[in-house]
């Protein structure tokens, strides 16, 4: 779970220093966010540079969406949400890879009602989808709805059946379940997906070669070699989820190429030597 900080020191009407705190949360495809003010016009400096970091991070998983939760107050001058519109602007610059975004004033927030539309503001000029909420579980369910993605290239073809039906169900599954991995929102979601994946893998692997054990299998040397290669591959992948630092394309990869070349080479082979 990746998390920075970063704070702004300011002192509203030359009275005593007042400390505007930004933190964020990374949690699978969401960066959780939580905004502590009032904000002056150091708004922009609460902001940490870590957050490139995480943001590069979010948009290699492809669709993802932010919750920012403010607290105490939301408080700050025009002014200073003009330059955050500007910010937002400039760093958004991506349509594709722009997030989702809800703004969380809970009823206790001090400026609330007059900053809430704001801030909203500040994203839709900036081309974000955004949305104010009063709690955060509505706003999460707002925000899980607007990420959900899936993958063609994780999708299930009859093309890629070899013509065993025990092999070609469990084909079949790895994609499902690959394509689990790339729908979880949460980090938790995708680390079980991941994991889920990676163990009904290994499964089938150990099943076909069984199988080539038990017909003393000509080809058996080069198979299980791929299935080596594969292996590895899919727990490299699971360890950067674990890390927080998934990467759609990379899974995409897996199944859509290494996994298919597999399919259509050597389990093809392995297909047609049972029908014999």
């Amino acid at each position: 779970m990746a998390t920075v900080r970063s704070t702004a020191d300011f002192k509203p009407d030359g009275q005593h220093v007042v400390q505007g705190q930004v933190d964020y949360r990374m949690e699978g495809r969401i960066l959780r966010t939580t905004a502590t003010g009032p904000f002056n016009n150091e708004l922009m400096a609460a902001i940490p540079v870590a957050i490139s970091d995480l943001i590069g991070k979010l948009a290699l998983q492809g669709k993802w969406g932010q919750i920012i939760t403010f607290q105490h107050s939301a408080k700050g001058p025009l002014a200073a949400a003009e330059d955050f519109t500007a910010y937002l602007k400039n760093r958004y610059t991506n349509s594709a890879t722009n997030p989702v975004t809800a703004l969380v004033f809970g009823p206790d927030v001090e400026g609330a009602a007059e900053m809430a539309p704001v801030f909203l503001k500040s994203y839709s000029d900036a081309g974000i989808a955004s949305r104010v909420f009063e709690d955060y579980e509505t706003a999460l369910y707002w925000v899980e709805s607007r990420i959900k993605q899936t993958s063609e290239r994780l999708a299930w073809s009859e093309s890629y059946r070899i013509g065993s039906t025990a092999i070609d169900e469990q084909h079949q599954e790895i994609f499902l379940r690959a394509a689990d991995v790339i729908a979880a929102t949460s980090r938790d979601g995708q680390t079980m997906s991941a994991m889920r994946l990676q163990r009904y893998a290994l499964t089938h692997f150990s099943h076909e070669e069984d199988l080539m054990h038990r017909l003393n299998y000509p080809g058996i040397a080069e198979h299980v070699r791929q299935h080596e290669e594969l292996t590895v591959r899919l727990k490299d992948i699971s360890r950067q989820i674990a890390n927080d630092n998934m990467v759609k394309a990379e899974l995409e990869e897996f199944v859509a190429h290494w996994l298919l070349k597999h399919i259509g080479t050597v389990d093809t082979q392995l297909a047609a030597y049972l029908k014999k």
